[in-house]
């Protein structure tokens, strides 16, 4: 969290969230799952096999699960959610047309322009006019080149071609998604890597999961099942549990700024250090060697 790229863009995020005036119009989206075999992870049981736990081993069948919500509450008629296909990781599941479709309807969802906060993942940063790299082939490169009035031909090596891509290029991505959002009046505003405790619905995630977990504990245990204790869960979820979360995260948000500014001018300071003094809790007369001699 403090590489030198990652604590840079923790300071531009705190910058831009800094000129928020209204935490109302802030709108909060993240993606999550539900297995249907989730449950509480402890029960209390009297020894018998009648009353131990009847869930199956293993997870199984998989939600992917996406919404938004302001401190107001979840935004209406934005909860998508869909059985998995596929045990491996959910993002693999979640495209960018498919995450498109859901970021129109909570587009058409908002009634004023608001803030959007979300992270980075691959199917919310697909950029326009995207650069191209060293795994393009060389007619790609060329023809991005020429689009941008740029001289070069195929009688140029691939790495002259890169090199000519690295003078043009814009040195911010522009992102697909932040244009649509812009259209309508809205502003997106990108998580710095490796920094979700800013986001409240991460929060919200963890109530949803709590009820749902407890509410799993008899048969059936299916994807179905999970999906109406999601709803259930969902809708349990009051203005004033958001209205909390989003309080803590902004407060978590001042005092990270408060800290970067304090340690900026802390490592401003010049500090001198004098050799030739050498101090100690002990009297003059102790027979304690220091190890501490004076410099010439």
């Amino acid at each position: 969290m403090e590489r030198t790229d990652v604590a840079l863009a923790r300071v531009n995020f705190l910058r831009k969230v800094k000129k928020i005036t209204n935490w109302d119009k802030v709108v909060f989206l993240d993606e999550t799952w539900l297995n249907a075999n989730h449950t509480v992870s402890k029960a209390w049981t009297d020894g018998t096999t009648q009353s131990t736990t009847k869930v199956p081993e293993g997870k199984g069948q998989r939600l992917i699960i996406t919404h938004a919500g302001t401190s107001s509450g979840f935004v209406p008629n934005c909860l998508l959610a869909f059985k998995s296909t596929k045990t491996n990781e959910y993002h693999e599941e979640m495209n960018f047309e498919k995450f498109k479709e859901w970021f129109l309807k909570l587009l058409d969802n908002l009634k004023e322009p608001h803030y959007i906060i979300m992270d980075n993942a691959p199917y919310h940063s697909v950029q326009k006019h995207k650069p191209p790299t060293s795994a393009n082939r060389k007619l790609e490169i060329i023809a991005w080149l020429q689009e941008k009035g740029i001289e070069a031909n195929e009688t140029m090596l691939k790495n002259e071609l890169l090199r000519l891509v690295g003078l043009h290029k814009p040195s911010t991505p522009t992102y697909v998604l932040d244009d649509i959002a812009q259209e309508k009046g809205h502003n997106v505003i990108r998580l710095p890597p490796y920094h979700c405790q800013y986001n409240p619905i991460e929060l919200i995630w963890a109530q949803v999961k709590g009820y749902a977990a407890r509410s799993n504990t008899t048969p059936p245990f299916t994807a179905n099942k999970m999906l109406q204790l999601l709803n259930t869960a969902v809708e349990n979820v009051s203005a004033e549990d958001w209205k909390k979360v989003v309080t803590k995260c902004r407060k978590l948000m001042e005092e990270d700024w408060e800290r970067d500014v304090r340690f900026d001018n802390i490592c401003d300071q010049e500090f001198i250090i004098n050799l030739k003094d050498c101090s100690s809790d002990f009297e003059s007369d102790s027979e304690i060697d220091l190890g501490c001699t004076p410099l010439e």
